[in-house]
C-alpha cells in the first residue's frame, strides 16, 4: 500500500478554467490561470510565482477552488 502514502495533486488543477467552474467560459487551465494571477500580483517574478503556487500542489481540490473562487472570479 506503498501508493496510498503518495500525495496526489488536485485533479482540478489539469481542468479548463470553463471546466471546473460554471461562472468561466476560459478555456486556460486552472494551473496556468493560478499561475498568471501571482506573475500579475508580484511583479512577474518567477522564481516568487514558482514559491506561491507550490502549496497548491499539496491542497485538496476544494482549497483550490476556494482560492480560485476568491481571487480569480471576475
Amino acid at each position: 500500500m506503498a501508493d496510498a502514502a503518495i500525495a496526489k495533486e488536485p485533479e482540478v488543477l489539469n481542468l479548463k478554467m470553463s471546466e471546473a467552474f460554471d461562472w468561466s467560459d476560459d478555456k486556460t487551465v486552472v494551473r496556468d490561470a493560478i499561475w498568471d494571477y501571482f506573475m500579475e500580483n508580484n511583479n512577474h517574478d518567477t522564481v516568487k510565482t514558482e514559491e506561491a503556487e507550490k502549496p497548491f500542489l499539496n491542497m485538496k481540490d476544494e482549497d483550490v477552488r476556494d482560492f480560485v473562487e476568491k481571487n480569480l472570479k471576475k
